[in-house]
């Protein structure tokens, strides 16, 4: 009995600890999906606001090769 209680025990550190590690991936994705999201509306706000994402050619600067 008692060596079931200490597997046991030894079993809930574990799922404590994974369930810690899981803890943290899920705060970065969360942070990940805020920026995400800021830059989404920062974008959308620009398209609404007719900001011109293409540059006419004849201010393109020609690449190296030529």
């Amino acid at each position: 009995m008692e060596q079931r209680m200490e597997d046991l025990e030894v079993r809930i550190t574990y799922l404590e600890s994974t369930v810690d590690e899981l803890n943290q991936v899920v705060i970065k994705q969360q942070d990940q999906i805020d920026l995400l999201r800021q830059e989404l509306k920062r974008q959308k706000q620009q398209l609404e606001q007719g900001v011109e994402f293409v540059r006419p050619l004849s201010e393109e600067t020609p690449p190296p090769h030529y």
